[in-house]
Order: C-alpha cells, then structure tokens, then sequence
C-alpha cells in the first residue's frame, strides 16, 4: 500500500486512483468475475461519479467566490446598515446604486410663488420623499436571544422590521433611551434597588432596522439575599403594508426579597421607525415593582408622513350646460397625468379615491341644479375612468346650488363648476 500511495501522490490520474481504489488487497481477483450483487453495484456506481466530481470542484469553488464577492453589502451598495450592526436583514434586497433607477418627480400647486412655501404639494427627491404606495411589505424578525445571570437576571431578544422592497439612499439614525426599574424591598434598613436599562434604536423613518435592549451593570444594583428577573419580548406592532414600521416589546417578571413575599410584574413599550419609544410602562399588583423617567438621546431627523392635495376646478359655460368641450378634456387630462406615479397606479388599482363636487349657480329650481351638478360631475368622472380604467374609485358629491355663496336666482359663472381633489400620502424631510 505504501507503494501505491507514492505512485498516486506522484500523478496517478483519475481513473488510475478508482483502480487503486478499488483492488483487492486481502486476495487475488477470482479467475472468474463473481456475480455482483447489489451492494457491490451500489458501491461502484458511486465511484464512478468520483473522476468528474474532482474536476468539478475548481469550477466550483471559482463560483462560489464571485457570488460571495456580488452580494457583499460594500460601500457600492445600497441601503447599508450602520457601522457594527449585525442584525439580520432577511426581507431586505440589496441592490448596486448604480443599478437603482433615479428618478426625480415634483409637483406644486398652480400659481405657486418660487419665493412662499407651497400650502400643498411636495418634492420627491431619488427615493427620499416618496408616497406610501412605493413601500414594499414589512417583514418582522427576531434576532438571537440575549441572555444575562449575575447579580439578576435578564433576557432580551433583539428584532427589525424591514420593508422589502425598501427605499433606497435613507440615513440610518441611532437613538438610545435610558429608563430605570425600581423594586421596593420591604425589610428595614433596606433600600428600594434600582435596576437600569438601555433600548438601542436604529432607524431610517420606514424600518426599525435593529432594536436592542441591554442592561447597565454598573448602575444597577446589587443584590442581598434577593431575586430580580425580567425578560423583554419583541412582536409586530404594525401591520406589515404600513408604511412606519413599529415593534412592541412586552415585559414580564419577578421580584423576590427572599423570606419577604414573591411579587410578578408586567409592562410594554412600543418602539417605531419615526425614532419613538412611547407607552413605557411596568408595574405589579402590590406596587413594589415600577418603571422611572425615560430619557433619550442620539438620532436625527428621518422622512416623516405629510398629507398632500392635488386640486383643480372644471367650470362649465354657458349656463345650463354640462357637456365638455376639448379644452377641458385637455384640462382634466393634463391634471391627472400631474399626478405622481405611484399615485396613478394606486388610482387604477382603486386604492387611492378622487373626489369630484358638483355645483350649479341659483337660478332655476333646487332639483333641477341638483341634476345639472350631477351630470357635470359625471361628465368630469367620465373622462377620469377613460384614463385611469373601470377599477378607479371616484367619490362624487354633488352640491348643486346648495352649496353656492350667492344669493337665489343669481346665475354666477363661477358656481358652474366640478371640483377635483385627489389627498395622498408622503414623506418628507
């Protein structure tokens, strides 16, 4: 055998090593083959699969670290977690800037001054101001427990609420916030212990990219002769298609002043993607458990939800008439592709409603003004469904003279009209 191993360690090829592989040392082969039975066909077909395994394995290996190397999260890529974080970033797709379209969409409303400040409209600028509608689903994830005994006892499971897809180019913000437990400890001579903990917050204004809770050893107390446990669970506050994601945690323990009483207590916290820690609470039956002053501090501003209108008013001429001219189908058509659109998509889907208001000047009777606003209205929805198909949602009020600021029988060119107004969701900075 000794020699055979030189001899294949020298350049035996492939089928050489199977021969060696494969002799039979113990005796000389038959002179007759022997019948082959299953096991020995199983054994030689595998070995069979060894000479292209072998050379496969370079090609391979060669794979594996061009997909290593294209699916890194370098400095190329997009979003990238802050420093150190270690969390987990299932439901999260990564992608090249370079291969992320950029697109640039704004809207003011008519006759706004370059020089005010828009009452309505917004700037939605390479992904970070965009509407809800743009926002992939939240996906919720708890990451490894964390797990502390000494002087008490305490776990705590980190999670992230991801939205996939996710914008793109968001700052990722750290905030931490500070809050101490007390336990009032019943013997005399004995001070109430004070436990403290940190929640650790990181934050883009869509996701909680990573939240952790952790205990301050060094400012806590240490314990005589008793028992403090606590555990911190985090769960989906949100629904997973809104757009701020936010993650309860709920608190559960047990104080122990040994040979004075054994007291449970319970409380939550609600965390969110806007950089909030809100509804801190903890307390037990007896009131010997409870929670301090909160304090906070890092982070910065993140995209926050504003609502935004899109209006424009469809007048009608002469009096009495409901039917549209070109000039106003070329105006109620060029108001609609102002929109943005992800807002026309939501539109077509029947997500995202339009309301239209129907209103007639005073002269001739209230009925026949309600009618006369009713058909303008349907003439101006009319148009709207040819561009945004039969599922859009369009809510029409219709007014007639009910709703006109001048007196009876005044006809008032003014009054002869639809209203258009289409509210949506955005972010801003």
């Amino acid at each position: 055998m000794a020699d055979d191993s030189r001899q294949y360690e020298a350049g035996f090829g492939e089928l050489d090593a199977i021969a060696w592989l494969t002799e039979a040392e113990a005796e000389p082969a038959p002179a007759t083959p022997a019948p082959r039975t299953a096991p020995t066909e199983a054994a030689l077909a595998a070995l069979q699969v060894v000479p292209p395994l072998l050379e496969a394995i370079p090609a391979l290996l060669d794979a594996l670290v061009r997909t290593t190397a294209s699916h890194a999260p370098d400095s190329s890529f997009g979003p990238r977690a802050a420093e150190g974080w270690t969390g987990s970033e299932s439901g999260l797709a990564y992608a090249r800037e370079s291969d992320v379209p950029r697109q640039v969409w704004e809207y003011v409303e008519p006759g706004w001054d370059a020089g005010s400040s828009p009452e309505v409209g917004f700037i939605a600028l390479a992904g970070v101001l965009i509407p809800a509608a743009e926002l992939g689903l939240g996906v919720f994830d708890r990451l490894q427990q964390h797990v502390f005994n000494g002087d008490f006892s305490v776990t705590a499971t980190p999670a992230s609420y991801i939205h996939s897809p996710s914008p793109t180019g968001l700052a990722i913000q750290k905030r931490t916030f500070r809050f101490p437990v007390t336990a009032h400890h019943p013997r005399y001579f004995i001070d109430s212990q004070t436990f403290w903990f940190d929640v650790v917050l990181e934050y883009d204004g869509f996701n909680v990219r990573r939240v952790s809770v952790t205990e301050d050893r060094g400012r806590s107390s240490s314990l005589h002769a008793s028992d403090f446990t606590i555990t911190f669970t985090p769960s989906a506050y949100t629904a997973a298609n809104e757009p701020v994601s936010a993650i309860v945690y709920s608190i559960a323990g047990r104080w122990d002043p040994v040979g004075r009483g054994d007291e449970s207590f319970s409380g939550r916290f609600v965390v969110d993607a806007a950089g909030n820690l809100t509804g801190l609470q903890v307390s037990s039956s007896q009131k010997w458990v409870r929670h301090g002053a909160l304090t906070q501090s890092g982070g910065g501003p993140v995209p926050r939800p504003t609502t935004s209108s899109h209006i424009t008013t469809v007048h009608f001429d002469p009096a009495g008439s409901y039917a549209l001219p070109q000039q106003k189908i070329r105006h109620v058509h060029d108001w609609y592709m102002g929109l943005p659109t992800a807002v026309q998509t939501e539109i077509r889907k029947g997500n995202q409603p339009i309301r239209l208001t129907g209103r007639a000047s005073t002269t001739g009777t209230v009925q026949q003004n309600q009618d006369l606003a009713r058909k303008r209205a349907d003439a101006v929805g009319k148009i709207l469904r040819d561009l945004a198909g039969a599922a859009a949602r369009l809510d029409i009020e219709v007014h007639g003279e009910l709703g006109a600021k001048t007196p009876d029988s005044k006809e008032e060119p003014d009054e002869r009209r639809v209203d258009l107004e289409c509210r949506f969701e955005v972010y801003q900075m």
